[in-house]
């Protein structure tokens, strides 16, 4: 039953992540339109934060988030042969939602079968995760703090390995 559960709230995860909708400016701010100016010549305004003569964020780990598809994107559209040098706009952002829908989908899922021993218990946290309102707007959209919750779940991951393994660490000696 479970399984049933969990492959609609994955129906209804990929729906919310590739239908248009809009939550707040910084979805485009933080991050896909800094990548955007650059490969496509799309119209682009870069924010304070990484304009400043000592800029806040750097654009390196939301390189690997969106500038690395969009740049695999870029390629794949100049080897279909189309007149157009830059895929339209629609298709960048299906694109990176679509990434982000996946980026989700593994590492949340993965972490909470690392994190969570029990397989009952993992099943009811795994359905618990992929029902939450978080999960589906705010994971499946382009924001920077969505990948920093990725970042901070596998960094508890990496923490309860260690504890785990604390034997085998020389530090924990």
């Amino acid at each position: 039953m479970w399984r049933r559960t969990y492959l609609l709230l994955l129906l209804v995860r990929v729906y919310l992540a590739l239908c248009p909708s809009y939550i707040h400016p910084d979805e485009n701010f933080q991050g896909p339109e800094l990548f955007a100016g650059r490969l496509f010549s799309f119209p682009s305004h870069l924010t304070w934060e990484f304009t400043s003569d000592a800029p806040i964020r750097s654009i390196f780990p939301l390189w690997l988030v969106y500038g690395l598809p969009m740049t695999l994107l870029k390629w794949l559209w100049a080897e279909t042969g189309n007149d157009n040098p830059n895929p339209p706009p629609q298709l960048v952002y299906h694109v990176l939602r679509l990434t982000m829908f996946l980026l989700s989908l593994i590492l949340e899922d993965w972490a909470i079968h690392e994190l969570v021993p029990n397989p009952r218990r993992r099943r009811q946290a795994v359905v618990l995760v992929a029902s939450c309102y978080v999960t589906w707007t705010y994971q499946t959209h382009t924001f920077s703090n969505s990948l920093e919750t990725l970042l901070v779940l596998w960094s508890l991951v990496l923490i309860q390995r260690i504890v785990e393994n604390k034997h085998r660490s020389a530090s924990f000696r």
